[in-house]
């Protein structure tokens, strides 16, 4: 069945975080030194992460949203950011793509995850 009929899709978008100098590894067999980079301009981090919880509804996982988020329900309960690592790693768990959440939690729960020696290495 074709995706626009679930009202699905795919559509561009731009995101950007934040990466210390250790996690930065060049592409292997690509140059960018040629490739043109329109100035960079600073998004300063912000002074405190506020994350919200709301729980399983209707069958849908549990999200974390960032505070402020419009797609937060009323039902939502704020947590500190070790709660929400705690969180999105149970396999109910998603973070929300509205506002801060994915973009700030995720890379963070996933960081060093490769480099995890296999079982008997």
């Amino acid at each position: 069945m074709p995706l626009h009929q679930y009202g699905g899709g795919v559509e561009p978008a731009e995101y950007g975080t934040w990466v210390t100098a250790e996690q930065l590894r060049p592409l292997p067999g690509v140059d960018l030194g040629r490739v043109p980079a329109p100035p960079r301009t600073r998004t300063p981090a912000p002074a405190r992460w506020a994350w919200l919880l709301d729980g399983r509804v209707h069958g849908r996982p549990a999200t974390v949203h960032a505070e402020g988020c419009p797609s937060a329900t009323d039902r939502a309960h704020p947590l500190g950011t070790m709660q929400a690592f705690d969180a999105l790693a149970r396999p109910d768990t998603t973070a929300c793509t509205v506002r801060d959440a994915a973009e700030a939690l995720l890379p963070i729960l996933a960081h060093g995850q490769n480099d995890v020696p296999a079982a008997g290495d």
